[in-house]
């Protein structure tokens, strides 16, 4: 039960999203059970009967018979007549007494997915409210579909698509995941059968009732192309923006929209995973082979939190989804609701997939936390590294998740780990990174030769560049030269550059038709043209 100071506090505090005062002198108004429904599809709220709105202040009037009110609450909820559920336990309606007048109060929880969308009377897309600020609002019918697409047992992306193939996915898709998956399972049995029955195996597809192969939505999205997939989902949409320079113009961005690739999640988790991660410090420490650790817990934390968007989004929402990259901030933004309330999505322990099958598809090459400690994990790095918490929000109309998380802190966590003096530079102390020019001289490869013809193909390219731009072009290609499986982070740790001037110098690489980037972001390597 709320105490006295409970009370007075949110008196004082006005009406917010999760408080709603009610005059109810001698009755329950029908206005309560619009803000119960709008708090059991919304985070949850109290509502208080006793109180009345006088002006720009709330004036304590009391009920006259509390007993009646609270078995009239107990009566309509039970009713699925006039509330669609009773989402109330007995301790949440009850009575109290304030500044000498008896109050009634109901703790109205968030409900349940299954039991969404709370709504009253008998017309489901008359009666659903949602709670914004202070007041209570009409559920539009494409928020009500969202919330009964989510109350199914079957996932959304379950869907058989009568009229489609596998012959209508992208083929190389196909072909690239199934490398993946052996990879990951070289003894597997599945990696012998025909591309149809891997599919239906994997639950990218199934079989009609005539036995045809047909594919599912999981497969689509995993696997078709862009326009493919707008077909069937019109508002699909994936687009992965970093903004590493001073003003808003994106210094990188990839869209699915973009027809020099598929555009299905499947490709777009490989071609930015690593951009995601690329500027997040590593502190400088060796494996058992005295080779570079270049992967930390946040890392991981990050990679999860991609999958987590393109595994939970509602692809048949009217929003896509968006990656930003900022600095040291990363905002991953996905349709739909948590599936849960929030405080049991951070807390773990519980997995519900929105689409299980896309689910299956990233878990079998590895990607994804099944266990359900997924956002509770990332909380627990974040605080282990001494990072401001993540922030996890939702919006509705259209019905969104944020999660904003911060990557950088000013001091880093680093190994006690001792490392070997190299090129006669003095060892790092304890706790210190490796001096960048002991690295820095043993990396750079290619001699002047090299050099001056990089240098004189990027002139070639842009006559008008900074000198010392074309030297740091000149010199980042020398570096990435000795190993082309090295990485964006691995020349910012390296060679004292930022992330975002290696970024500028490679795009003035490429640009100039010297480098080139093969394969998957992941495991991609250089290609050389000098």
């Amino acid at each position: 039960m709320l105490a006295q100071k409970d009370i007075k506090r949110m008196i004082d505090d006005w009406e917010t999203e999760v408080v709603e005062f009610k005059r109810a002198k001698g009755a329950v108004p029908a206005s309560f059970w619009e803000s119960y429904s709008a708090f059991a599809n919304t985070d949850g709220g109290v509502i208080v009967l006793g109180v009345a709105e006088d002006g720009n202040k709330h004036t304590v009037v009391g009920v006259t018979n509390a007993e009646k009110m609270v078995a009239e609450v107990w009566n309509v909820a039970n009713n699925p007549q006039r509330v669609s559920a009773n989402v109330l336990f007995n301790h949440q309606v009850y009575k109290v007494d304030y500044q000498g007048k008896t109050l009634v109060v109901v703790e109205v929880p968030r409900a349940e997915r299954t039991e969404r969308p709370v709504y009253v009377g008998r017309d489901v897309f008359r009666g659903t409210y949602r709670r914004n600020g202070e007041g209570d609002y009409h559920c539009s019918q494409e928020a009500v579909e969202a919330m009964i697409r989510d109350k199914c047992p079957e996932t959304a992306d379950n869907c058989l698509l009568e009229d489609m193939t596998i012959a209508d996915l992208n083929q190389e898709s196909i072909a690239n995941y199934r490398l993946m998956f052996g990879q990951s399972k070289p003894e597997h049995a599945w990696t012998r059968i025909p591309d149809d029955e891997f599919l239906v195996k994997i639950g990218a597809a199934k079989k009609d009732s005539k036995g045809v192969v047909r594919r599912m939505i999981s497969g689509l999205v995993c696997f078709g192309d862009f326009v493919t997939i707008s077909n069937v989902l019109p508002n699909y949409f994936l687009d992965y923006r970093e903004c590493l320079a001073d003003g808003s113009r994106w210094t990188d961005r990839v869209a699915a929209h973009d027809a020099t690739w598929s555009g299905n999640i499947i490709d777009f988790y490989f071609r930015i995973y690593d951009k995601v991660t690329s500027s997040v410090k590593v502190p400088f420490r060796l494996d058992d082979r005295g080779l570079r650790i270049n992967e930390t817990k946040v890392h991981k934390a990050l990679r999860e939190l991609l999958a987590n968007a393109l595994i939970h989004a509602d692809y048949h929402g009217r929003q896509g989804i968006v990656i930003e990259k900022r600095y040291s901030k990363l905002m991953f933004r996905n349709p739909g609701c948590l599936r849960m309330a929030k405080e049991a999505a951070i807390g773990g322990g519980r997995s519900d997939a929105r689409n299980s099958r896309i689910f299956n598809i990233f878990s079998l090459i590895n990607i994804g936390e099944r266990s359900g400690t997924g956002l509770s994990d990332i909380f627990s790095i974040w605080k282990e590294y001494g990072y401001e918490q993540p922030s996890i929000t939702e919006t509705y109309q259209p019905d969104q998740v944020s999660v904003v998380v911060q990557v950088e802190i000013e001091k880093s966590a680093v190994t006690t780990q001792e490392v070997a003096p190299k090129n006669g530079e003095v060892a790092p102390k304890e706790g210190e990174v490796a001096p960048k020019n002991a690295v820095k001289n043993a990396v750079i490869q290619g001699g002047d030769a090299v050099k001056n013809a990089v240098r004189n193909a990027v002139k070639e390219f842009d006559a008008g560049l900074r000198e010392n731009i074309v030297e740091k072009c000149a010199e980042l290609y020398c570096f990435l030269r000795v190993d082309p499986r090295r990485t964006i982070l691995t020349a910012v740790e390296s060679l004292g550059f930022s992330a975002r001037s290696v970024a500028q110098y490679l795009n003035v690489l490429k640009d100039a038709h010297v480098l080139e980037h093969v394969g998957p972001t992941n495991g991609g390597t250089w290609k050389f043209m000098i």
